[in-house]
């Protein structure tokens, strides 16, 4: 027997017996013992795969740059994302924009705000559609993810992300989804010709049809 045929064997008896995923979890450990991470193979395996939980954080990280693909660097590099964190959490208190009873998500959005420049006068000022997307996310965050530094960093990184890379495509990636819930064609065969054509009614009523905030929010 092959080693590529003893491995499905294997991948379909653990599935069986009730132990899915034993197989992507040795694959997944043995691409974080390489030296230097290989960035685009976690990216593919990210995709095909659910993380498992213990090293969810871990991967997250690498693939959002808080961490250096070399393993001696990330103890190093953590401990000055601790204390930037820190020093940011400290400011706050100290202008009085949060306390010790202040919610984590709500403690992750100000330190956002003063980090990117956006802190408002007033932590009473009105949250804005875009406040409001961070928390959403800040708060599916937090039940994943148990340090708040790690988590902290991850939202942020990761927030930074979709603002950056798909915040001009949210208004086509809504199009594109209402026509997939609506019963339209493929996405990859019709992605040119839906920015020219109505969007079906169908399946998907106008209230029901998929908003940009809930795309911005990743339906979080």
């Amino acid at each position: 027997m092959t080693e590529d045929s003893q491995r499905n064997f294997r991948s379909v008896y653990y599935e069986k017996v009730g132990f899915r995923g034993v197989e992507e979890k040795k694959s997944l450990e043995i691409l974080l013992k390489d030296d230097r991470l290989d960035i685009e193979k976690l990216c593919t395996f990210s995709q095909r795969f659910p993380l498992p939980s213990m090293y969810r954080a871990l991967v997250w990280k690498v693939l959002l740059g808080i961490l250096p693909l070399h393993h001696e660097s990330h103890a190093q590099v953590m401990m000055y994302r601790k204390g930037q964190y820190s020093d940011v959490l400290h400011a706050l208190k100290v202008v009085r924009f949060v306390n010790d009873a202040t919610p984590q998500v709500e403690v992750f959005l100000r330190m956002y705000q003063l980090e990117s420049g956006k802190l408002p006068r007033s932590p009473s000022f009105p949250l804005k559609p875009e406040d409001e997307v961070f928390l959403a996310i800040a708060k599916a965050m937090e039940e994943m993810v148990e340090d708040s530094v790690d988590c902290y960093w991850i939202i942020r990184c990761f927030v930074n992300q979709l603002n950056s890379k798909y915040r001009d495509s949210l208004p086509q990636l809504v199009r594109d989804l209402c026509w997939l819930l609506a019963g339209g064609g493929r996405v990859s065969s019709g992605i040119g010709s839906l920015q020219e054509t109505p969007l079906p009614l169908g399946a998907a009523t106008v209230k029901s049809r998929p908003s940009v905030v809930g795309v911005s929010r990743c339906f979080l």
